[in-house]
C-alpha cells in the first residue's frame, strides 16, 4: 500500500510542476500574442507598432530567462545570469520595457488584456525571489511604473489609465504566490529525500554494527578453538582435538544461523519482483516455468517481504537440490480460521540426485528461519516431497487491512 501512496504523491507532484511551468509558458507566449492581435486588429502608426512589439518581445524573452534562472541558475540558457549584477541589469531592462509598453499601450488605446499580460509577466520576473520580499518589490515596482507613466502622460497631456497596471499587479501577485508554494514543495521534497538518505545511512550503520557484533564474537571463538585444536594435535591428543573441531563446526553453524536472521530481518524484497526474477533465473537454467499469480499487489510490507523471501529461498533450493524440468509458481486467495489470506505455492518436477527432504525444513537455516517468521504472523509453511517432485505451500493472512 505504501508503494501506491508514494506513486500517487509523485504523480501529484509532477502534475503541480506541469501546471506551474505551463502557466509560465502561457504568460511568456501571451505577452507577445495579446498585443500583436490587438495591434493587427487596429493598427496604429508604424513606429508605435514596431516599438510596442519590440518592448513586449524583450519582456517575453527577458522575463522568461529571469524566471528560468530562479528555478535552475545553472541551465545553459541562463548560466550567464548567475551573478547578481547580471540579474539586476536584466531586471532593470525588463522594468524599462514594461514602462515603455504601458505608455505605448495607452497611446495606441490597446485593450485591457493586451496591456495587462505583458505587464504581469514583467512584474513577476522583476519581483521574483522569496514571497514576502517579492511582495514588497512588487508594490514598489508597481508604484514606480505607475508614477513614471503618470508623469509622462501629464507631460504629453494625455489621459492616464491605471486599471491595466492594477490588474497586472494582482495577476503577478497570484503568480508569485503560486510559484512560492511550488518552490517550497520542491524544498520539502529535497528535505524528505535527504532525510530518507540519512535514514538509509543510519540503518546501514546499525546493520553493520549488528553484523560486526555477531560475527566478531563467533570469529573470536573460532580463532581460540582453532589454536587449541592445533596445540592438541601437536601433543597427539587427537580425541580432544576432534571434540574441539566439532565445537568449531557448531560455532560456524550458529554464526551462519544468526547471520541469516539479521539479513532476513533487514532485507526489503517484494513478491512480484522476486517472482519475475525467479522466472528469469529458472528459464536461464533450462527449467520451464508456469506462472499463475494473482493478488500480489497492495500487500502489507511485512507480508510482501516474507513471501518474496520465500520465493527466493524456494528457487535457491530448486537450483541446488533438484534437476527439475518444470516449475509452478502460483498465488491465490484463501480463507483460513476466519481470516482472509494469500497462498503461495512453488512446486517442481522430480528427478533429484540430492533430494531435499522434510528434515531440511527444520535443519536448513533459510527454511527454518522462514518457518519461524510464518508462525509469528499466524501463517503456515508446508513442505512435501513427492515421487514427481517437491511442493512448498505457504499461507499468510492479509495484514493491516490491505485486502478485503
Amino acid at each position: 500500500m505504501s508503494q501506491v501512496i508514494q506513486k500517487t504523491r509523485l504523480n501529484r507532484f509532477h502534475a503541480i510542476s506541469s501546471y506551474v511551468h505551463s502557466m509560465h509558458v502561457l504568460l511568456a507566449v501571451g505577452t507577445v500574442i495579446a498585443p500583436a492581435v490587438a495591434l493587427i486588429a487596429d493598427p496604429p502608426p508604424v513606429f508605435m507598432w514596431v516599438g510596442m512589439m519590440l518592448a513586449v518581445l524583450y519582456i517575453s524573452i527577458g522575463a522568461s530567462l529571469l524566471v528560468v534562472a530562479e528555478y535552475n541558475p545553472y541551465h545553459r540558457l541562463t548560466r550567464w545570469l548567475y551573478t547578481p549584477k547580471a540579474r539586476k541589469i536584466m531586471r532593470l531592462g525588463v522594468f524599462i520595457a514594461a514602462l515603455i509598453a504601458m505608455i505605448l499601450a495607452s497611446v495606441t488605446n490597446l485593450p485591457l488584456i493586451a496591456t495587462a499580460v505583458p505587464l504581469a509577466w514583467a512584474l513577476t520576473a522583476v519581483c521574483y525571489g522569496s514571497f514576502w520580499n517579492g511582495v514588497v518589490r512588487l508594490f514598489i515596482v508597481t508604484i514606480s511604473i505607475g508614477l513614471g507613466s503618470l508623469l509622462i502622460h501629464t507631460v504629453i497631456g494625455d489621459e492616464w489609465e491605471p486599471l491595466a497596471l492594477v490588474i497586472a499587479a494582482l495577476l503577478a501577485l497570484g503568480i508569485l504566490g503560486q510559484d512560492s508554494i511550488y518552490i517550497l514543495a520542491i524544498q520539502l521534497d529535497d528535505l524528505r529525500t535527504r532525510e530518507a538518505e540519512r535514514a538509509i545511512i543510519t540503518e546501514r550503520q546499525r546493520f553493520a554494527s549488528d553484523l560486526h557484533d555477531i560475527q566478531g564474537q563467533h570469529l573470536s571463538l573460532i580463532t581460540v578453538e582453532s589454536e587449541l585444536v592445533m596445540r592438541l594435535i601437536e601433543r597427539a591428543e587427537y580425541s580432544a582435538a576432534a571434540h574441539h573441531a566439532d565445537r568449531i563446526h557448531s560455532i560456524t553453524i550458529e554464526a551462519l544461523d544468526e547471520m541469516h536472521r539479521v539479513v532476513y530481518a533487514n532485507r526489503e524484497v517484494h513478491l512480484d519482483d522476486e517472482i519475475t526474477n525467479a522466472i528469469r533465473v529458472l528459464r536461464s537454467a533450462g527449467i520451464s516455468v508456469n506462472r499463475d499469480t494473482k493478488h500480489v499487489q497492495d500487500l502489507s510490507n511485512e507480508v510482501d517481504n516474507l513471501l518474496g523471501l520465500t520465493v527466493r529461498e524456494s528457487i535457491t533450493n530448486i537450483l541446488k537440490h533438484t534437476q527439475a524440468q518444470t516449475c509452478l509458481i502460483s498465488t491465490q486467495q484463501e480463507r483460513r480460521n476466519g481470516k482472509d489470506g494469500i497462498v503461495l505455492i512453488v512446486a517442481d518436477s522430480g528427478n533429484k540426485p540430492t533430494p531435499l527432504t522434510s528434515a531440511d525444513v527444520s535443519s536448513g537455516t533459510g527454511l527454518k528461519t522462514l518457518t519461524e517468521r510464518y508462525h509469528r504472523l499466524g501463517g503456515t509453511l508446508y513442505f512435501i516431497v513427492q515421487d514427481n517432485g517437491s511442493r512448498l505451500t505457504r499461507w499468510l493472512p492479509y495484514l493491516n487491512g490491505d485486502m478485503e
